[in-house]
């Protein structure tokens, strides 16, 4: 709990199995600090008992002979609440996993006849978590953690909930794993909501279960914080494409390191394949036998246990299988750990490999979850732009764009879909400006006025190659005819291209755009105009495409 509450922005104090002394002086200090915090947080798991009416949390040397001695050997509860109750900070929580049978039980001539704790009243601005209801016990559990403290480090990591959609969710889960006999409880006096993963932290089962959750669309990165074109592409390190990757249709390779991910991994490479698909791989080396068991324990709880395949790939759920590759006991040099999970659209892997290096990967591989648009608009140019900037009216920008990039003004004796006269290339002296380093504007240069025959066989053969646009526009409709026609505002048409040529999810962090092609229409502007955003990666694209033919 400690560690995820660092996780969680919370400056922590822990102590293991206090004496009284030590307990009232943390106790005191930690009085003295909650003034300095906006939040204060008190975490109790181990014995508590309940004497005439109050709590008691028992330290490591309490040893009392009968009841009456409890409130000079342990430390009662309500001491917590005074020190929150007289902060000036805005919210406070105690949890307490520590409703657990009286220990003192077999040597007191009278035992207690209530067990577990009783019931507090929360003060102002705070909130009591108890792991099993008033007047009952909890389970101890079979790990490091008590059953509860166990669904508690699983839900308080979730992003972006608040404290009482955690607690209802630990409550839903622990009734179902208790088979009903343990039932957590609260008391709160809370006026805002609270959230204590503020997106700031991602577990591996949170970021397996928001992937599933978005079935439809790709947010690995989006979960990872990161954006495709902040990690390097490998060929611009020098590195090419593999021949393995390329027969596998792997069209661009990217790579991060220096990065830390589930406190474990620290590398991240990307494959992008011709077909859509896309391969998330984060790797590390290590020799902790436990750290790559918690892992796939992880990953389970939210995947279930996974697949595995022969005999040179063991499962991971048998411990003795990842020491003997940690330990470099390998029956053989290619044996692993493999255990794979797959659904609908998306597949997890996880391999520990004897080589290189007893290297724990983590692989999430995404099937097409669009199709590949076999043509371009840009087989239907007529004139190659690159060929005509000589000898043309050059503009150069001046004020905060001064430098930044020429527009060339071409007149068009080849008309471009019978309509387009006019052509303005607009090259980028520097392509930080912009992920392309020209775009071209197809304009008319003889009306402004509306020509719904043109725009309905520019909208046709476009949404023919491209299908709906990125709102789900398609073909022109009577009611966008007669908008046009009366000078209303006209939405248009527009189609973002990613690296895999398909349509660009601008949701997703996982995509590159390769180009865009946008219709428009302003009567008070340039009239019909279709722009081709990123010219030159269309260009590279088809002749690649062309070469492969």
């Amino acid at each position: 709990m400690g560690n995820v509450l660092s996780k969680l922005g919370f400056e922590t104090s822990i102590l293991k199995n206090p004496t009284y002394k030590v307990f009232k002086l943390a106790l005191n200090e930690f009085g003295k600090k909650l003034n300095e915090y906006d939040s204060g947080l008190f975490y109790f798991a181990g014995h508590g008992i309940q004497v005439k009416g109050l709590n008691y949390l028992i330290p490591s040397d309490a040893n009392p002979l009968n009841e009456n001695q409890v409130e000079f050997d342990c430390i009662n509860a309500n001491q917590i609440l005074s020190l929150m109750s007289d902060s000036i900070n805005e919210t406070n929580f105690i949890i307490l996993d520590a409703c657990r049978n009286n220990p003192f039980e077999r040597s007191w001539n009278r035992a207690a006849t209530i067990k577990g704790l009783s019931y507090m009243s929360a003060p102002y601005g705070t909130l009591i978590a108890y792991s099993t209801a008033p007047d009952k016990t909890a389970s101890d559990g079979e790990g490091n953690n008590g059953l509860y403290t166990s669904v508690l480090i699983d839900e308080i990591l979730t992003p972006n909930l608040t404290i009482l959609q955690v607690l209802q969710n630990v409550r839903s889960k622990l009734i179902r794993l208790s088979e009903g006999q343990q039932v957590p409880w609260e008391s709160t006096s809370l006026i805002n909501d609270y959230v204590f993963n503020d997106d700031r932290y991602i577990s591996i089962s949170t970021f397996c279960q928001s992937i599933l959750y978005n079935h439809d669309r790709d947010v690995v990165l989006n979960n990872l914080k990161l954006n495709l074109w902040d990690i390097q592409k490998i060929t611009k390190l020098g590195i090419p494409i593999s021949k393995e990757d390329k027969e596998a249709g792997v069209i661009e390779v990217y790579y991060k390191n220096k990065i830390d991910y589930f406190d474990t991994f620290n590398e991240l490479e990307i494959h992008i394949y011709e077909n859509g698909k896309r391969d998330y791989n984060l790797f590390t080396t290590t020799r902790d036998a436990n750290q790559v068991q918690l892992i796939y324990i992880n990953l389970c709880k939210k995947l279930g246990g996974g697949n595995y395949d022969d005999e040179r790939r063991k499962p991971f759920f048998e411990f003795n299988n990842i020491k003997r590759i940690a330990q470099g006991k390998a029956k053989a040099v290619n044996e692993q750990c493999f255990n794979m999970w797959y659904f609908d659209n998306v597949t997890f892997y996880l391999n520990y490999l004897v080589t290189p290096k007893r290297q724990l990967v983590f692989k999430v591989n995404i099937k097409p979850l669009k199709r590949i648009i076999d043509k371009t608009v840009g087989e239907l140019i007529v004139n190659d732009f690159y060929a005509l900037l000589q000898n043309v009216l050059k503009i150069y920008p001046e004020g905060e764009y001064k430098g930044k990039f020429i527009d060339y003004q071409i007149s068009l004796e080849n008309l471009e879909f019978n309509f387009f006269d006019k052509a303005v290339v607009k090259v980028f002296t520097s392509t930080k400006e912009s992920k392309s380093s020209s775009s071209v504007f197809l304009t008319n240069s003889k009306s402004n006025e509306p020509n719904i025959a043109v725009l309905n066989n520019l909208v046709f053969k476009l949404t023919s190659i491209y299908g709906t646009d990125r709102s789900g526009e398609g073909y022109l409709s009577g009611i966008e005819e007669q908008n046009i026609k009366d000078d209303r505002y006209w939405s248009g048409r527009e189609w973002d291209l990613n690296i895999q040529h398909q349509i660009y999810d601008m949701d997703s962090n996982g995509e590159e755009m390769l180009y865009g092609v946008h219709l428009h229409f302003n009567k008070e502007d340039n009239g019909i105009e279709l722009s081709i955003i990123g010219y030159e990666s269309l260009i590279d694209y088809l002749k690649n495409k062309n070469t492969k033919r």
